[in-house]
């Protein structure tokens, strides 16, 4: 009995360690299922936002991350903190050329004016930024430069880029730090209110910026039924928002924004949203307008090589969620 007894307590720290090192490795199955969410900070993704304010998205379930930052939200997805994001298909290009197994399974907008590139005073031609101070968010908004410059004859060894953040570009260009900066939403309405002049819109893109859900190649595999969910929560908030009556959680939106409801309206018509119909016709377009841009990002270095080649598409998702 003596012996027994000395013989557990020998083992039972060696058992003790064992048991911590798996829980470390292997979490409570509710934490292991449950969607982490990182839609950014902007309009195309204010509907998943607002779901997760008005508490549509079961906290056992689901987890909305708020991160400021389209850069900050590819890299809580690229460290595997995010199962799913809001990215533009540049964001997406970059991703996948990082080597990250991802699903793009929605279109949700398209900008039709929600980009822009902004000038202190008023130039009369694209070809006037050569040389110029050109102020830029790394992780967003390089692709409707290198085509404005493109559509001038130039490149980007033409201007001095200079990376900040949307939030810095006011003062920036108040101040004379840079000449002209490339401006998204909210941002871009909030610096219009500067009398800022407009050089150049997405509306003149060939292939246009569009923003996606995409999610991890894990979350589809383990997490399909929550996938399915999330899309028509997604699908029944935004038509809430671009319907612009007024709803429980608008006033949420426009603080979070930080925009009245006239900029608020304004914000939202430079963003289509994209009906159910439309989202299979853009899904099934999609592989070209990545292999057209991906070349522009080629071109001017952007992204170093072309993505490994293999599916990073998933439409079945959504048409289960809207068959």
């Amino acid at each position: 009995m003596n012996i027994s007894k000395a013989l557990l307590m020998r083992l039972l720290i060696p058992i003790c360690a064992l048991l911590l090192i798996v829980a470390a490795f292997f979490p409570y199955e509710e934490n292991k299922h449950r969607l982490r969410i990182a839609p950014g900070m902007w309009p195309a993704a204010e509907p998943l936002l607002l779901a997760g304010d008005m508490q549509m998205l079961p906290p056992d379930r689901f987890q909305i991350m708020e991160i400021p930052w389209s850069s900050a939200v590819m890299r809580a997805f690229g460290s595997g903190a995010a199962d799913v994001v809001v990215v533009t298909l540049e964001g997406l290009m970059r991703m996948r050329a990082a080597g990250q197994k991802l699903k793009a399974l929605m279109v949700l907008n398209q900008s039709v004016g929600a980009d822009a590139i902004l000038t202190r005073e008023p130039m009369q031609q694209l070809a006037d930024l050569k040389g110029k101070r050109v102020g830029i968010e790394r992780s967003s908004g390089i692709y409707i430069l290198i085509s404005a410059l493109e559509s001038a004859g130039l490149t980007m060894q033409d201007i001095e880029p200079v990376p900040m953040l949307q939030s810095e570009m006011e003062l920036a260009l108040q101040s004379g730090q840079v000449d002209a900066a490339v401006a998204t939403e909210p941002w871009l309405t909030k610096l219009q209110r500067s009398d800022l002049h407009s050089l150049y819109d997405s509306t003149k893109l060939k292939v246009p910026i569009i923003y996606l859900l995409v999610a991890s190649e894990r979350a589809c595999a383990r997490s399909r039924e929550d996938l399915v969910s999330l899309l028509k929560i997604q699908s029944e908030m935004a038509e809430q928002l671009w319907a612009q009556s007024s709803f429980p959680g608008m006033d949420v939106v426009q603080r979070r924004e930080r925009l009245d409801a006239g900029e608020l309206k304004s914000c939202l018509s430079k963003l289509h949203k994209v009906s159910k119909d439309e989202n299979k016709a853009m899904m099934q377009r999609l592989p070209e307008m990545a292999k057209q841009m991906q070349e522009s990002l080629l071109r001017d270095g952007v992204i170093l090589s072309r993505p490994a080649k293999g599916e990073w598409i998933n439409t079945s998702i959504s048409e289960e969620a809207f068959h």
